[in-house]
């Protein structure tokens, strides 16, 4: 049956499959068999609620779901930031133990090929032989290395220093990350309390209920890195939100 002809029947089409069409069609772009599926769909009344009520709970839906695509993505990186830094002492013991790993490994073979070169026998004094049953042997206070003490001071120094390089990133990370966050959620809120005349935190209990806990998170977080919303991405945010909440109003609400 050609194309032309699937029009016809058009009118037989269960919701689901006009629904599975209606999307492929537009997915290609195309907008005449869109509308012509649109055109034929059968045309019922219905008694519902009125629409004033149940349009402006369809319209705060809408919009919390809407800040919830910027909140949401900003709310994952905090606990990424919070996942990383349970990893962070394990990390910096690691990166200790493989220096001073590297370090005695490379004095001890210096101070043996050293040694054999002068051609003396057996171990050298800061690196004495394992013991009958394989034990290690320390080397007696008279024939420490002296250096090697400086040497551990200064490797221990350095891996401290560079071990702040994580945190600090992770700091930083966290700061920028509950500026955007914070920032978004404010002009949310101016939001609400401008054009829904409701406060945000209600809206969101309701329909952000699974993640109002890590919105509380983040506002905690703002107040102790002392974190101010940006005040450009806040009026953007309650512009747009107010235009969407304004055409909810021009549908008929």
């Amino acid at each position: 049956m050609s194309k032309n002809g699937l029009h016809r029947h058009y009118d037989r089409l269960t919701p689901e499959e006009r629904f599975r069409l209606d999307v492929l069609a537009m997915a290609r772009g195309d907008a005449a068999e869109s509308e012509r599926l649109v055109g034929s769909c059968p045309k019922f009344s219905y008694t519902m609620n009125d629409r004033g009520f149940a349009g402006r709970w369809h319209g705060a839906i809408e919009m919390t779901l809407r800040i919830y695509i910027p909140l949401g993505e900003q709310l994952a990186k905090l606990q990424m930031v919070d996942a990383f830094r349970v990893f962070v002492p394990y990390s910096q013991a690691l990166s200790s133990n493989t220096a001073f790993d590297a370090y005695f490994t490379g004095h001890e073979s210096g101070s043996r090929h050293a040694w054999a070169h002068a051609g003396k026998t057996g171990g050298p004094p800061a690196w004495p032989d394992d013991g009958p049953d394989g034990e290690l042997m320390e080397p007696d206070e008279g024939e420490r290395d002296p250096a090697m003490e400086r040497d551990t001071d200064g490797l221990e120094a350095t891996v401290e220093r560079y071990g702040e390089f994580l945190p600090e990133v992770l700091d930083e990370l966290e700061l920028r990350t509950v500026k955007q966050a914070f920032s978004v959620w404010t002009g949310y809120v101016a939001f609400c309390e401008e054009s829904m005349g409701v406060a945000a935190e209600k809206i969101a209990a309701v329909v952000l209920e699974p993640v109002i806990g890590c919105i509380a998170d983040m506002k905690l977080r703002a107040e102790r890195l002392g974190v101010k919303a940006e005040a450009e991405l806040v009026e953007e945010m309650r512009e747009k939100l107010g235009e969407a909440w304004r055409a909810v109003g021009e549908r008929g609400v």
